[in-house]
């Protein structure tokens, strides 16, 4: 009775995903989505609320969250002032650890995903802006808070208190207006950046997959 001979062996890894690494290093849909927000940050560089469809409603989650993150409890263990900072702290906070995990360094010493990184900084941005729009409302209080009620009906504008503790709230627009600089150049730093990445993307060789 004869026996196959033994075939050698191969590498089992599916080719699929050599093409799949091939795919996700084609720097076209990284530029779209560059140029996606920076027309969604145009809008909402010029809309009165800086509106970003369904991440703003995120960014009122963790805008939320971070008040609870500072009151566990409902202990306000670091006092109350930081309590009402946490909204905002933490919704600026978010995002840039997103930031840093995609630009720690992987296993192979390379950095994760610094194109995605850049997409978490203007998500960042954003914030900073959402943020500043918040501030400068201090003092007129028309902003809509999430109580259903304004900030001239309602006692909890994080911003008129916190200004109000530090006797700032007459310079609420000039601290609102550096905050929007900051946003600014925030932002136009990581679409840059972005579309760097994204042009860099084309020239890296794919990762080699994992054989065992």
């Amino acid at each position: 009775m004869t026996t196959p001979a033994q075939l050698p062996a191969v590498n089992d890894t599916p080719i699929v995903q050599t093409d799949l690494l091939a795919h996700a290093r084609r720097p076209w849909p990284r530029f779209a989505l560059v140029a996606l927000l920076t027309v969604l940050a145009w809008h909402a560089f010029h809309d009165e609320y800086g509106t970003v469809p369904l991440l703003s409603d995120i960014d009122v989650a963790v805008h939320e969250f971070g008040h609870m993150f500072f009151m566990p409890f409902g202990i306000e263990f670091l006092g109350d002032t930081m309590m009402i900072l946490g909204g905002s702290l933490v919704q600026i906070a978010f995002p840039l650890i997103f930031v840093a995990y995609f630009l720690r360094p992987a296993d192979n010493g390379m950095r994760r995903d610094p194109f995605a990184a850049m997409v978490c900084l203007w998500w960042t941005s954003i914030n900073i802006l959402s943020v500043a729009i918040y501030c400068a409302d201090s003092r007129a209080g028309k902003l809509m808070l999430i109580n259903g009620q304004t900030g001239q009906e309602s006692d909890a504008h994080d911003w008129r208190n916190l200004l109000s503790r530090w006797h700032m709230l007459s310079h609420d627009t000039i601290i609102a207006g550096r905050m929007r600089g900051v946003a600014v150049l925030v932002c136009a730093g990581a679409l840059l950046a972005g579309a760097w990445f994204a042009a860099q993307s084309a020239t890296q060789p794919a990762a080699e997959p994992a054989t065992e």
